[in-house]
């Protein structure tokens, strides 16, 4: 059922009954779509439940829907962290965000380098751009959007995995490709990383790796690096 549409629920039931949506879902389903009572849409609660759903009533604020099926998917196979830098330009980091969510990463992490030049970060944003992507591209399995970290802080809050760091120093360094089991990629500021942190990368078990011979902005990087875990 693709073509139906699909909206966020905090509190899904597990079984059939009825559920009352928000103002702004209820704007959504009856003023931007026009859908009518007796029509059918998809509800998640972004931990891998989908609700299929009956619109049974509406007013100026609520929608009541009746659920008529609920599907528990299972979690993604594989963890897959991104950790970047926070940017000074807040809405390329939330651009970033997006952009990742829809190519299935499991975790975003804002890293707080030390040639970091931004250092607020807005959760409650985040988080809303990975709802809004993540129900744009179908995908029931929210990624969890941790709190700003260092790289110190990362490696100790991330279990073992394959680990990638890419940077823009010279060295040598291997090209990025699917993995099996968890993986953790590492993207840096503007400024790149400082050689203490590359260091304690490699000491963590990261691998140098390249994205490409383009240099890339910490946001391209991002991406096109996200892009390359996954095909």
């Amino acid at each position: 059922m693709n073509s139906v549409p699909l909206f966020y629920c905090h509190d899904l039931p597990d079984h059939a009954g009825t559920v009352s949506l928000d103002a702004e879902t209820r704007k959504h389903v009856m003023t931007v779509l026009r859908m009518s009572v007796g029509e059918v849409i998809s509800l998640t609660n972004g931990k891998g439940r989908q609700c299929n759903a009956v619109i049974a009533s509406s007013d100026k604020k609520n929608l009541t829907v009746s659920i008529t099926e609920c599907i528990q998917f299972p979690a993604p196979a594989r963890r897959t962290v991104l950790a970047c830098s926070l940017l000074k330009n807040a809405s390329r980091f939330e651009w970033m965000v997006e952009k990742v969510t829809e190519i299935g990463v499991t975790e975003i992490v804002p890293l707080l380098c030390q040639r970091t030049t931004r250092q607020h970060f807005r959760m409650e944003r985040a988080q809303q751009i990975v709802q809004s992507a993540a129900l744009q591209s179908r995908n029931v399995w929210f990624p969890q959007v941790h709190a700003p970290m260092s790289v110190d802080e990362l490696f100790a809050t991330i279990p073992p995995s394959h680990r990638y760091i890419a940077h823009c120093m010279e060295g040598d360094k291997k090209r990025l490709d699917p993995v099996d089991g968890d993986v953790l990629l590492l993207i840096g500021p503007e400024g790149d990383f400082t050689a203490q942190e590359l260091s304690t990368a490699e000491v963590a078990g990261a691998v140098p790796v390249s994205l490409g011979v383009s240099r890339l902005r910490t946001e391209t990087a991002a991406v096109v690096g996200a892009a390359q875990l996954f095909h």
